[in-house]
């Protein structure tokens, strides 16, 4: 009687690999995890990582010290964020969401009551405790018996059904045209609004009125009422400059009136800047103190450039209009020293179409030695999956950076803060940030260290990151630092407030010692965590409900327990199970002394899957068994004869059918060599 060969004989060898299962931080870099003390930061500050870390930093820090966190869809329902923007004025601004046909404001005073946004956002609300259940009551039962997330058929469709119910302060309507972006004014009255239509709508922030609305002019280029895509507000609050499908970047006075002091209508522009070969994506100002007597108007264009780098002493601000077009350029415009607004100072090549583009201001209060690109203002553009760190004041490239999105960039942020105080001087985490947040259609938030230092270096240091479920559009950060609001294509808005960062003494106080002989007294500290990262934490696990047919092998029961998996009818299962009893020698036991029933249910099993090559280096050892054991019977059964014969012609088949794979691979082997030989025969030919 042949015995039964282990299933590590009979599977093919294959080399083994390392595997390593890693968080959702460590999995956005390469060989290089989450910053130990940065991306904590970021999980205790802003929630920004997975929940259950998010809790471990945040389980210590009282309910008014805590970050908040909302998600809402906008009342264009599922149309993707265009663009996102906050208010400089207030303690974290005015959120302005581009979605649909309409702008909506969310932040402001809303008629008759206070704002839904800002409620749900306050630390300890009803909107935060609901969140914060369904967080807790989503991570049970969600790891399936191999200890990955559980597949859902219907998660994408209940995703509405967890998000909060917040209405906008104020709808801003575009008279039916779709808004691709949107810009408040730095001092939140005004918001500029360009639209699919090739119209720039200034509209009050308060009243919901249409101010102004500027038109492509039809007369300079043939109907050229082309989609805006991006529009920005000078340093004056005077002009707003836009650019969109047409390549053409325009100046517009809000006020009216024109350079040369006429008044002008709603659709004629003061500057009109032409370049571009294709759609403008993206458009900056770039504002910086120089010297006037350093830059004259009309100068020649290498002049012009020498005296924009020599920064000296307190003076008046200069402009320059940046803009990012799909033509895989970035030109830098000097529309206050041109009359006709042509003056072209520089044209940079990003090497992919212009996503997005960033102005990093100038660093003031930088303690210790300083660098020498702390007083110049730079540009960082976004195409592709790279990043380019630019100094539009001659042009050149100070550095480019391959992230490691899997998909294009479509849009940046900067989140720079000051020195913290409040927090422990020794640690890392508490000295100056500048960083730089990337979103992409890859679902992917990335931040990156973007100080000069790095940028001299060569390299920006990933510092921490986070995957969302749905591709990102838009990102957007208050000025304050204080608000982060994240776009998707799918309409939803999730904003990141940072917890209120409150003094030692506040925090110290804040924490009542509890009475004695109380249960709260008693329980005290049972749930205190630890923050230091070096330390080593022991999650308890939940014990597994094993299935009947464990609980069997358990007390070696095999027969019992091959009769319970085969009624399961799941070949992955039944397969495991075989392999388990091959590995206990058990095998021969569970297939010996069945009747007729028994034995019917393993060779039909047997019969299904024996040519799948996913179970036939399993399922051969067992027709082996069920031949030897069972071959003598032949003739007392004919139920028993026919599903051997249905085995036998099962097996004749898929032999023919391998023999033919052969000759036929056989044939293909002599094609292909006789052509290699010839090939070979004429390269060393003499050529005629």
């Amino acid at each position: 009687m042949s015995s039964f060969k282990s299933s590590l004989t009979l599977r093919t060898q294959k080399p083994t690999t390392k595997s390593t299962v890693k968080s959702t931080t460590s999995a956005l870099s390469t060989s290089i995890e989450s910053h130990p003390q940065l991306g904590n930061w970021y999980l205790r500050n802003y929630g920004l990582g997975p929940r259950k870390q998010v809790r471990l930093y945040t389980r210590k820090t009282s309910a008014a010290n805590r970050y908040t966190k909302v998600s809402f869809l906008t009342k264009s329902l599922k149309s993707p964020i265009a663009n996102l923007s906050f208010s400089g004025s207030g303690s974290g601004g005015s959120l302005v969401v581009a979605s649909g046909p309409r702008a909506s404001v969310y932040g402001g005073n809303r008629t008759g009551g206070s704002s839904d946004f800002l409620r749900a956002l306050k630390a300890g609300s009803a909107t935060q405790s609901r969140r914060d259940k369904f967080e807790d009551d989503d991570d049970e039962d969600s790891v399936d018996l191999f200890g990955g997330k559980k597949e859902d058929s219907n998660s994408k469709a209940n995703i509405t059904t967890h998000l909060d119910d917040i209405d906008a302060d104020r709808h801003i309507s575009t008279g039916g045209l779709m808004a691709e972006c949107a810009v408040h004014r730095s001092d939140g009255r005004l918001i500029a609004i360009g639209t699919e239509g090739g119209a720039v709508k200034i509209c009050d922030a308060n009243s919901r009125m249409t101010l102004r609305t500027f038109n492509s002019s039809k007369t300079s280029g043939g109907g050229d009422r082309k989609t805006i895509r991006d529009v920005a507000w000078m340093r004056d609050g005077k002009h707003v400059v836009a650019g969109g499908d047409d390549g053409v970047v325009r100046v517009w006075n809000v006020s009216g009136g024109m350079k040369d002091g006429g008044v002008g209508d709603s659709s004629g522009a003061d500057v009109e800047l032409r370049g571009h070969g294709d759609k403008v994506t993206a458009v900056k100002i770039v504002s910086f103190k120089k010297d006037d007597h350093n830059i004259k108007p009309g100068g020649n264009k290498k002049r012009s450039r020498e005296a924009l780098e020599e920064q000296a002493g307190p003076s008046s601000w200069s402009q320059l209009v940046v803009s990012g077009s799909y033509d895989h350029t970035i030109r830098v415009w000097d529309v206050e020293s041109s009359e006709q607004g042509e003056e072209c100072l520089s044209v940079m090549n990003h090497g992919d179409p212009v996503q997005a583009l960033l102005v990093l201001p100038p660093v003031v209060g930088r303690s210790g030695n300083a660098h020498k690109y702390d007083n110049l203002p730079l540009l960082v553009s976004a195409g592709g999956t790279t990043l380019k760190v630019w100094n539009p004041l001659n042009g050149s490239c100070l550095l480019t950076f391959q992230t490691m999105h899997a998909k294009t960039i479509t849009s940046i942020c900067l989140l720079d803060i000051q020195y913290d105080e409040s927090e422990d001087e020794s640690n890392e985490a508490n000295r100056r940030k500048r960083h730089i947040l990337t979103g992409g259609l890859d679902g992917l938030l990335r931040i990156h260290s973007i100080s000069n230092d790095d940028i001299s270096s060569g390299s920006l240091p990933f510092l921490h990151g986070m995957q969302f479920s749905e591709p990102l559009s838009a990102l957007a950060i208050s000025q304050d630092m204080s608000r982060l609001a994240i776009g998707t294509t799918t309409g939803i808005v999730i904003v990141h407030q940072r917890r209120a960062l409150l003094s030692k003494q506040q925090e110290s106080a804040e924490r009542r010692e509890p009475r004695h002989g109380t249960y709260a007294y008693f329980m005290r500290g049972a749930h205190e965590k630890s923050h230091d990262p070096e330390d080593y934490l022991l999650l308890h696990q939940k014990k597994q409900k094993l299935a009947e047919y464990d609980h069997l092998l358990r007390k070696f029961r095999y027969g019992d327990a091959l009769d319970k998996v085969l009624q399961q009818r799941q070949p992955q299962v039944v397969v495991a199970v075989i392999e388990e009893l091959g590995k206990r020698r058990g095998l021969n036991i569970a297939l010996s002394n069945r009747d007729e029933e028994s034995l019917e249910a393993i060779l039909s099993f047997t019969i299904r899957f024996i040519d799948d090559p996913k179970y036939s280096t399993y399922l051969i050892g067992v027709a082996h068994i069920l031949c030897d054991v069972y071959g003598s019977l032949m003739g007392q059964s004919s139920v028993v004869d026919e599903l051997f014969s249905k085995l036998r012609n099962k097996v004749t088949n898929e032999c023919s059918a391998q023999r033919m794979l052969l000759r036929l691979l056989g044939q293909i082997d002599f094609v292909m060599t006789t052509a290699e030989i010839q090939s070979a025969e004429e390269k060393m030919s003499p050529s005629v």
